[in-house]
């Protein structure tokens, strides 16, 4: 586990282009946690994390207590709260999650955790799609969840080799106390790999860092049971998916175009790094090019017909107080426009997304 750190994240996206105006689209990411602070001081981590745009508000704070009775043992928590407005509904949320983990070492660890999340549904009108009338109202979800996490980056703001990765499941179970029964498989990699910089050849090339990353993401509901509820659906394109492309574009649709999410996610991102004016910046500013893939499906048959991106961006490290942080700004190139009647699009950010 990395100890006596802060970060800070704040992801925003710019739309260029206006949206065509038959598509819902929301203007802000479906992200978990788009703005971050971490503290920890000896045993305690504390971090809290928000977003605050025209159409949701979404807020987190949590704890890890480590080294429980002077063994690996970890106590965490954490609690939310989102506010969303879209065309065809609103939605509030507020929940949490309790959990205890086991640090297997520096790099590894494991958590099992309790979820709790209540779900309003509400504004629904009668030309939202059933994805959004059949849950209107109140619900609860109530789930186990198990992860195992490994962190072997050499540097956490810009790594230049190692490994990220992430593997969970979790189990939504009405016996827990919730309205639905569905389980869920996800995964998150990040290869970092620097190839010529043992070569004596002293050119520029040397300091390219490659990266690539892959998301997989799998919800499905128990045989029987009613369609795995949209708000625990997957939604890709945008910011911290599939740059260059518009926030959940790449995303089933119902009715009237409207985002209803998909059962599975497939997201792979792949990237070149390289500091650039290291005499000014001392090796804090960087280049980048990258290409991304990805899309939301509704189920495994429909898997081949992926959105693409290319683009540039810049990243600069941040050490302010104590703040630290990425800066990164990318322009997307939007390579299969789908009714998209925009080609580019800027994404402002405070943190990377790998």
């Amino acid at each position: 586990m990395r100890k006596g750190w802060v970060a800070g994240t704040v992801s925003v996206c710019v739309v260029l282009v206006s949206a065509p105006s038959w598509a819902a689209e929301p203007s802000t990411e479906r992200v978990t946690d788009a703005a971050i602070l971490e503290h920890r001081v000896g045993r305690v981590k504390v971090r809290g994390s928000g977003s605050l745009t025209g159409d949701a508000q979404r807020l987190r704070g949590g704890l890890e207590i480590h080294q429980l009775f002077q063994s690996p043992l970890f106590l965490t928590s954490d609690a939310r709260f989102d506010n969303e407005k879209h065309q065809p509904y609103d939605l509030r949320r507020w929940g949490g999650d309790v959990g205890l983990g086991w640090a297997f070492s520096e790099t590894t660890d494991a958590i099992v955790s309790y979820r709790l999340d209540h779900y309003k549904v509400c504004h629904v009108g009668s030309n939202s799609d059933p994805a959004f009338r059949s849950v209107a109202g109140r619900s609860l979800t109530t789930a186990l969840d198990a992860t195992l996490r490994y962190d072997g980056r050499d540097d956490h703001w810009y790594p230049t080799q190692g490994v990220k990765a992430s593997l969970g499941g979790e189990l939504a179970l009405k016996g827990l106390g919730g309205d639905y029964n569905f389980g869920r498989v996800e995964s998150d990699a990040a290869v970092y790999a620097t190839p010529f910089r043992t070569h004596p050849t002293g050119t520029w090339f040397d300091d390219v860092t490659f990266v690539e990353h892959f998301r997989f993401g799998w919800v499905d509901n128990f045989p029987g049971e009613d369609d795995v509820p949209f708000f625990e659906r997957y939604f890709v394109g945008g910011t911290n998916t599939v740059r260059g492309q518009r926030t959940w574009w790449l995303t089933p649709r119902g009715l009237e175009e409207q985002f209803v999410g998909g059962e599975i996610q497939l997201v792979n991102n792949l990237e070149a790094r390289h500091p650039i004016f290291t005499h000014c910046f001392h090796r804090q500013l960087s280049a980048a090019v990258f290409f991304d893939a990805g899309r939301a499906f509704r189920r495994f048959s429909e898997i081949g017909d992926f959105g693409y991106a290319i683009g540039a961006g810049l990243r600069y490290v941040v050490h302010v107080w104590k703040i630290n942080g990425v800066l990164r700004a990318d322009y997307g190139l939007n390579l299969d426009t789908e009714g998209d009647n925009s080609r580019g699009r800027l994404h402002l950010t405070f943190g990377l997304a790998f």
